[in-house]
């Protein structure tokens, strides 16, 4: 990913461009002053701007163009972009990158139960081979050109899909892996579907995006572009086509376009087509490359780093209010998970998370420099601290250093003579609260990263703890560890396990059954990423 904030998009030529942005305006249009200089009737002398804000985020404005400016599929007058945002004017589609602030999740609620097709429309489904012309085959291996290695399969997904969409112009999609259930599909990229507040996005029948999977075809509407029906319940024009690897279906990719008055063609679904098994093969390819440079390259690197890490790390340990227990399974690519547990009275007791993995020397010791903060606080206020000041204090300084590194945190204060527990979740799983057998509770509170926006507020959830409890902590290595077929443990899976305790076991054995799991789902595949879990037992 850049470092800095950039607009990407293919010429008439197919040829990849890259423009950086910079606080200066940048404009897009036809007449020969503007950044990006479009040769498109529908495009206006000066279509849309694109400015920074005073907090470092990018604006895009419709400068009043006769065809308007739209931001993954809704017409917009002007928004704030985020990265992975598909931008469309006239014909032409443009990929905003900025990984200085968070990929929006994916939303997909524009899925809708199923449905009929699309009133006048038919889908056009067709089976492999497929037929590409030449120029389209050089358009197709582009596809693999932004992909790094090694790398996740997740980060292969993400690149190719990019390129992809560039490529035929959509507005949005995604890259799914088959889950466990038969209609079922675990979203490992996205571009674009992120739904701001208000937009009344295009809904799509799930039975055209599953034909893919269960049916192993791809499949495109509507068939011209007559019978573009933007009101019929589906998204203007679709494609979607089974993600293969060793022809075997194991996800599906999607793209679509939800406003707009041009078709996809039968060439473009050949593409998309053979794009899946393309995306297919490189998932799977990287997969294997990162296990390979575990081995070789970076395992020594990786071994330096967690060395490091053991050493910073300091002992977990209860006290006779609270049962205590925390196991880690090392990264074998990633390190630099970190618990601290710090008892201020005998009732209360503070739980701290931070993860720092994957950044090296920079992250370890950026990591280290935010436990020294929490723990010198509680130090000189042991009666208590305030949580959002402290942790707002914290990412502002984190945030403005020249060597800026983003670091996942989580803090929990755990208060048994108040009977509750209050907390502030920087990018980390949510905590789950066993609160008897069958009831488990998500402590749900999504916060920016650290390190992020410097402007941030951070504030405090609260929630009400019972007088017997278990609290489990857990590191994104834990919903993330994957099985040979690189499907993800997955948080239902942690959640189903603790659904199932019937009684409130010790705290050990709660960890170590987190850890069991782990390692049977994932078999002999090493564990890419650390695998941190801390559970706090009362009563």
């Amino acid at each position: 990913m850049p470092a800095m904030a950039q607009l990407r998009y293919l010429d008439e030529h197919n040829a990849l461009h890259t423009r950086a942005l910079g606080p200066e305006k940048f404009l897009i249009g036809r007449v020969e002053s503007c950044e990006v200089i479009l040769n498109d009737d529908l495009v206006s002398r000066e279509h849309a701007r694109l400015d920074r804000d005073p907090d470092g985020r990018f604006r895009i404005r419709d400068l009043g163009s006769r065809n308007k400016t739209f931001v993954n599929g809704e017409m917009i007058s002007e928004t704030l972009l985020n990265h992975g945002d598909m931008v469309r004017i006239g014909n032409r589609v443009f990929e905003f990158l900025d990984d200085s602030f968070n990929e929006s999740p994916a939303d997909l609620s524009f899925f809708t139960p199923d449905r009929g097709d699309p009133a006048g429309t038919q889908w056009i489904k067709i089976k492999m081979p497929v037929s590409l012309a030449v120029e389209r085959i050089g358009g197709l291996a582009a596809i693999a050109a932004d992909v790094p290695y090694p790398a996740r399969a997740e980060d292969v997904a993400s690149a190719a899909l990019a390129r992809l969409m560039l490529l035929v112009r959509a507005e949005r999609g995604l890259v799914a892996l088959r889950a466990d259930k038969k209609k079922e599909l675990r979203i490992v990229a996205q571009r674009g579907l992120r739904k701001d507040p208000g937009a009344n996005v295009t809904p799509v029948s799930q039975t055209f995006v599953y034909s893919a999977l269960l049916q192993s075809v791809a499949g495109r509407y509507p068939q011209e572009n007559g019978q573009i029906q933007g009101d019929a319940g589906f998204a203007a024009a679709g494609m979607v086509a089974p993600l293969m690897h060793e022809n075997q279906v194991i996800g599906v990719v999607y793209v679509d376009r939800p406003k707009t008055a041009q078709a996809f063609t039968d060439a473009t679904l050949h593409e998309m087509t053979a794009a899946g098994a393309v995306i297919g093969s490189l998932m799977a390819d990287a997969t294997r490359r990162l296990s390979d440079a575990v081995k070789s390259i970076s395992a020594p690197w990786v071994a330096t780093l967690r060395r490091m890490q053991r050493a910073l790390a300091v002992p977990v340990e209860g006290n006779k209010t609270y049962d205590i227990a925390m196991r880690v399974i090392s990264g074998a690519a990633r390190c630099g998970d970190f618990c601290d547990v710090i008892h201020v009275s005998d009732t209360r007791t503070y739980v701290l998370m931070v993860d720092a993995g994957g950044q090296g020397v920079l992250g370890l010791a950026q990591a280290t420099g935010v436990r020294t903060a929490v723990g010198s606080a509680l130090a000189v206020q042991p009666e208590g601290v305030d949580l959002p000041k402290l942790i707002t204090a914290i990412n502002q300084i984190c945030a403005t250093r020249h060597a800026r590194q983003l670091v996942t945190c989580l803090i929990a204060c755990i208060d048994a003579t108040d009977g509750r527990v209050t907390y502030i979740n920087a990018g980390g799983p949510p905590p789950l609260l066993m609160a008897g057998a069958g009831r488990l509770i998500t402590l749900d509170q999504p916060a920016l990263l650290l390190g992020i926006d410097p402007q941030f507020g951070y504030e405090e959830t609260v929630a009400d703890l019972p007088s017997k409890f278990r609290l489990l902590f857990h590191s994104d290595g834990v919903d993330g560890t994957c099985n040979a077929s690189g499907e993800a443990l997955g948080h239902q899976r942690v959640h189903d396990l603790l659904l199932n305790q019937t009684g409130f076991p010790p705290a050990l054995e709660l960890v170590n059954q987190v850890m069991q799991a782990c390692e049977r789902h994932r078999g002999e595949r090493p564990q890419e990423d650390d695998a941190l879990v801390l559970a706090v037992g009362h009563g």
